[in-house]
């Protein structure tokens, strides 16, 4: 999102926003990599090809949600 020139009116909650995207695409990408970490690490899942493919699928989905709100962030407004 691009905020402008730092001294025009507004720069500041522009700059908030931006923070916003970024936490907000924290929230799935931890998501995913806990995902992706229990794939690999949990007994359970290692056992079941097809459980571990759904855990993967899943991990998957969420790195893409993570890159799609980071990717919206920084985006310029329209």
């Amino acid at each position: 999102m691009f905020c402008g020139d730092p001294s025009s009116p507004g720069y500041a909650s522009c700059a908030h926003q931006e923070w916003l995207f970024a936490i907000a695409s924290l929230i799935p990408a931890m998501l995913a990599l806990i995902l992706m970490v229990a794939a690999v690490a949990t007994p359970a899942i290692r056992r079941s090809a097809a459980l571990r493919a759904q855990t993967l699928g899943y991990s998957l989905i969420a790195w893409g949600i993570a890159g799609f709100t980071y990717i919206l962030g920084v985006l310029p407004s329209v």
